[in-house]
């Protein structure tokens, strides 16, 4: 029982934050407010959370390169902390664009309607993404391992009119699905399906929000030092006005006692116009008390 109080404690901030106030709604315009005409980390499709419920804290530092489908370009220096709280299932996290460094085109300015900015390039920091990620079931032989994560975006950029990030709050819950499968093999250990699905809001500028579906595939390719993965993920808003991205991203993920680099591709398929290369190196550290 005080477990599960603690877990309805951890959720209450995270949905009273996120609330957003409807003030005279108007159904019939368009927002604009979508990723199609916003930076690539604006309000990024999120990663799938099967197997990233973690014991040990995890603290992950990358450098991304996007190219925009504009010809605009973006670099971004990224940071993830994964913390374990009372239990080796239950995780608390944060994502975040530390230091953003954009180039814009015309095309791009075009795209985003924000022709009147002279201002062709400059710095931004991004928004924060804080979730709560717990493990309901454990997988074994026979079940799937099943998880459930709340999660809130900040409001908290100054970079609205280059049309870099939503000035506004936004929040996700979703679940997913993981399954392994052992391979009595000396080189490939196992092979891995995940899915999941969820529900996505955010914000928009003329007092209503937009609800989107998220959903996700997942294959993975374990090997004795590195895994493979090759994913499928977006959510679908329903103005149907750049609010529907779609990407598909491979990684490539190295296992070094503590160390895990890793290196990714991203392609923005449909409401994303993004090519993404990521390098980034994860650290993890054992704190848990020992039972």
């Amino acid at each position: 029982m005080p477990r599960l109080l603690y877990l309805l404690l951890l959720f209450f901030p995270i949905a009273t934050l996120a609330q957003t106030v409807i003030v005279r709604p108007d159904l019939h315009s368009d927002t604009k407010i979508a990723p199609a005409y916003f930076g690539p980390n604006a309000f990024p499709v999120p990663d799938m959370l099967d197997e990233s419920i973690s014991s040990k804290l995890e603290v992950s530092l990358s450098g991304d390169i996007f190219k925009g489908d504009f010809g605009d370009k973006t670099q971004a220096i990224g940071a993830r902390i994964r913390v374990p709280l009372f239990s080796s299932r239950v995780n608390l996290s944060a994502w975040v664009p530390v230091l953003e460094h954009y180039t814009l085109t015309p095309a791009w300015k075009e795209n985003a309607r924000i022709e009147g900015q002279e201002k062709n390039s400059g710095c931004d920091f991004g928004s924060a993404i804080i979730s709560t990620d717990i493990l309901l079931m454990k997988e074994t032989a026979k079940r799937p391992a099943w998880a459930l994560r709340a999660a809130l975006k900040t409001a908290s950029e100054d970079s609205w009119a280059m049309a870099r990030y939503y000035d506004c709050p936004g929040y996700y819950f979703d679940t997913s699905f993981g399954k392994e499968l052992t391979i009595k093999n000396s080189y490939l250990k196992a092979l891995r399906l995940g899915a999941s699905g969820g529900f996505l809001c955010w914000q928009t500028d003329n007092g209503r929000q937009n609800d989107a579906t998220m959903y996700a595939v997942q294959f993975k390719a374990k090997f004795r030092y590195f895994d493979f993965s090759q994913d499928l993920r977006g959510y679908a808003g329903w103005e149907k006005d750049g609010d529907c991205p779609m990407v598909i991203k491979t990684q490539v993920q190295g296992h070094f006692q503590r160390f895990h680099p890793y290196m990714s591709y991203q392609k923005g398929l449909q409401d994303y116009p993004y090519q993404q290369f990521s390098v980034g190196l994860s650290v993890d550290f054992d704190i848990l008390r020992k039972q």
